[in-house]
């Protein structure tokens, strides 16, 4: 009766049939085959591996419970524990090498073996002892000195996995690098999908990674390095951004993909942080390079859509900037279209970047480009013909202060801009 009703909730309550994301760490049906030793060996060792160094007590511990209490062993119930385990292992081994996670409940029967064996061997241990004349040592009886030679064994052979969970505790204590990935990118970059490896695949989650930014990143859906395909081909699924590791950017990345991407920031390995070193990619390139700087901020290039247009077209434009320092005020970018007397003709100013809480006095990194945010440059529909120059400067909304070049200029010039009469259709 209780079959019943699991089977009908399984069925009918529990969406089972309409399943089509099916997470990797199942046995896939469509992979089934005759299994082979090797993946027999090979899930085997998936298991084993997660008992180092204590794989070897599994056997001579086994031999000695087995010389300690053969009488006693129900050999029926270790018989089915037996077929049950080769069950288990053949099973898997049936679709293949497989997932670790699927193996949780061999381990678990094999850690309850080792524990038998242990015991047994202890057992074993101190009746060896006694068949030595050693009944007893400074009041310490065989079985109890036996289990002391066991546990300093024990505790020499798993000196190495205490240092490693040592190392891993103290890791764990130390901030996750990827958090500070995930603020850079939620007030720095505007939303798009990003390709990484297993290491960011659950970063921006918000299910899995606990990601609680406000704009979305979808990830690629399989975990993915950037050799893997063409820029031009990430580009046209919809990829942005990649975060590499520190170490295969560092392979020269503009030889690789000279004009293709742009560093954007780097994440060195610090023994200040655990995480991952990584580097973050935006997958289109800088159309163009400036190198201008007012005071402390550099503007290393912009994209621009058109330097010809008609009276009442749009003009996007988006600055790339490095900050060498850190200004002390939040500070606006100016955009100006000007006439040959010097006139503004149009303009559009606001924050520089996407987002208003990544203001300038957060820029505190010196090596990081900053993705400035799309500026539309409206064209008056009256606009006179001929030719402007297009400028930008930054400045103090509170004031109306502008920072000044070395030269003591309070603006860069971007482009020279033709204009044409507007269509009949305008």
């Amino acid at each position: 009766m209780r079959f019943g009703f699991f089977l009908f909730w399984l069925l009918l309550l529990y969406p089972t049939l309409e399943q089509s994301d099916i997470p990797y760490w199942p046995a896939q049906a469509d992979q089934a085959g005759l299994h082979a030793l090797g993946s027999i060996g090979f899930n085997l060792s998936q298991t084993l591996s997660q008992f180092a160094p204590l794989t070897g007590w599994l056997p001579l511990g086994g031999l000695a419970l087995s010389l300690v209490y053969i009488r006693r062993v129900d050999r029926m119930a270790l018989s089915c524990l037996a077929i049950a385990a080769a069950a288990y292992l053949l099973g898997l081994s049936f679709f293949g090498a497989q997932h670790l996670r699927q193996f949780f409940v061999l381990g678990a029967l094999l850690a309850i073996f080792m524990a038998l064996g242990i015991s047994g061997g202890i057992q074993a241990g101190g009746g060896i002892l006694r068949r030595l004349g050693f009944q007893q040592w400074r009041g310490i009886s065989a079985d109890n000195l036996a289990a002391m030679i066991a546990c300093v064994l024990l505790a020499a052979s798993l000196l190495p996995a205490y240092r490693e969970s040592d190392a891993l505790a103290h890791d764990f204590s130390l901030p996750d690098r990827r958090n500070e990935l995930t603020s850079y990118f939620d007030t720095s970059l505007e939303p798009g999908m990003y390709i990484a490896n297993y290491d960011n695949h659950k970063t921006f989650n918000r299910a899995w990674g606990g990601y609680a930014g406000v704009h979305d990143f979808p990830r690629y859906p399989q975990n993915a390095l950037l050799h893997e395909r063409p820029i031009d081909e990430w580009r046209a699924l919809g990829v942005d951004y990649a975060i590499l590791p520190h170490h295969l950017a560092l392979q020269d990345l503009s030889a690789t993909y000279p004009g293709e991407a742009v560093m954007l920031k780097a994440y060195p390995a610090s023994a200040q942080y655990r995480g991952p070193d990584m580097v973050v990619l935006r997958l289109h390139p800088m159309q163009n390079e400036h190198g201008g700087k007012l005071g402390s901020m550099k503007l290393l290039g912009y994209d621009i859509s058109a330097t010809t247009a008609r009276a009442g077209d749009d003009i996007v434009l988006r600055h790339y900037w490095r900050a060498e320092s850190a200004p002390e005020t939040a500070l606006h970018v100016f955009n100006h279209l000007l006439n040959n007397q010097g006139e503004i003709a149009a303009q559009v100013d606001g924050i520089p970047l996407f987002d208003s809480r990544r203001d300038t006095t957060s820029w505190d990194d010196a090596d990081e480009i900053l993705l400035g945010r799309n500026f539309i440059l409206r064209l008056p529909g009256d606009l006179p013909p001929g030719a402007y120059t297009l400028v930008t400067g930054l400045y103090d909304p509170q004031t109306g202060a502008r920072l000044e070049s070395a030269a003591g200029e309070d603006h860069l010039p971007i482009a020279e801009i033709a204009i044409t009469a507007a269509s009949q259709s305008q």
